[in-house]
């Protein structure tokens, strides 16, 4: 795999992913609905050593979601969410794959927390439904038969 880079809407902030996603999904709670101000939020999940901040600074803002305490780091100045991370899980992170240069080759191998979906969305059958949080291994699973990890 090729490093993707990625940044901020200013550009202020640059980071470079040097490794293959574990997953990408997409979440329907509502914290996620929220957080993203759309119907949905993306995620794009990774090792913590495979992404590296190559310019700027972030700001780290700690908020509770589904009841877990988070992390969100954005851009200082123009306050894009960039990835998430929590206490409880150091060693991976969520990038928001949105702020990729490329997102052309972006498709989420599933999506979580359905049952709070938005009820004009339609999903495919070739992508996988979950109503609430699958387990990450179940996840983990999606992604090599999908060929991410």
């Amino acid at each position: 795999m090729s490093d993707q880079y990625g940044g901020c809407a200013c550009g202020a902030v640059r980071y470079v992913v040097t490794g293959k996603a574990l997953s990408v999904h997409a979440c329907h709670c509502t914290d996620c609905q929220s957080l993203s101000g759309s119907a949905f939020g993306m995620s794009m999940v990774l090792n913590r050593s495979d992404i590296e901040l190559t310019r700027g600074e972030l700001m780290i803002n700690d908020f509770t979601a589904s009841r877990n305490r988070m992390h969100r780091h954005s851009c200082c100045n123009c306050g894009v969410a960039l990835w998430f991370s929590s206490p409880g899980h150091a060693d991976i992170v969520a990038l928001k794959p949105g702020t990729l240069d490329d997102t052309s080759s972006l498709q989420p191998i599933a999506h979580v927390w359905f049952r709070s979906a938005q009820p004009w969305l339609r999903v495919g059958d070739d992508v996988a439904v979950f109503q609430e949080q699958p387990e990450f291994d179940e996840l983990l699973a999606l992604a090599q038969k999908a060929g991410l990890g």
